[in-house]
């Protein structure tokens, strides 16, 4: 119901008036009406999509608890001067009481609809890797799969960068869109982003504003 100025009435027919409009004349009943009923069915639409929009943000209260629940040092990204709408990818579900080996975080913009950088982090030592080896007999027309668990090894291709007096590789997307992977090592902890959005010189700085 929306309620204006004035006491409210419930007339024969069902239909709320407002006092003041008690006596008017049919025409202007009618006018007013239709503006009161415009006017409440644009808030509800305004209602229903902001409602629609996805609920990604978590609070730092979800980070704080996964910085103590992982079993190395977690950095995230300064925001000081954007606002992005952060999604927890991995571990899901995420259980507090369970340790974390490797953490996976989605930034969207504001509206929670474009994905603008993925950041992955996990121990740089010790950390241990599945990697899946499959083997094709074209004579025979088969084939064998099977998987090995490996030490992780950090990857030394692309082009060197300074991060904070950090040496990072940077590999650029093949089909010359902007962005591509930045990865470092931070006080034993790996990191890699991922971009499609952002620029080489943009995805610097936000690892640069890591803590």
């Amino acid at each position: 119901m929306f309620k204006l100025k004035g006491r409210i009435v419930e007339l024969n027919n069902g239909i709320l008036l407002p006092k003041n409009m008690e006596g008017m004349p049919l025409l202007k009943r009618i006018v007013s009406l239709i503006f009161i009923f415009t006017l409440s069915v644009g808030i509800n639409n305004d209602l229903l999509i902001a409602s629609a929009k996805p609920t990604l943000a978590f609070s730092n209260v979800d980070l704080d608890k996964l910085q103590t629940a992982a079993d190395f040092k977690l950095f995230t990204p300064s925001c000081s001067d954007q606002s992005y709408k952060l999604e927890i990818k991995e571990p899901y579900p995420f259980a507090p009481s369970l340790s974390v080996s490797k953490v996976r975080l989605h930034f969207f913009d504001e509206s929670g609809q474009t994905y603008l950088f993925g950041i992955e982090e996990h121990k740089a030592g010790g950390y241990k890797i599945n990697r899946v080896i499959t083997n094709i007999d074209v004579r025979n027309r088969t084939s064998t799969t099977r998987t090995i668990v490996e030490d992780f090894k950090f990857n030394e291709h692309g082009e060197k960068m300074n991060i904070n007096g950090i040496e990072g590789r940077f590999e650029p997307w093949a089909n010359h869109i902007p962005g591509g992977y930045l990865r470092w090592v931070q006080n034993d902890t790996f990191i890699e982003m991922d971009s499609g959005e952002l620029t080489k010189e943009e995805m610097i700085a936000l690892a640069k504003s890591r803590r």
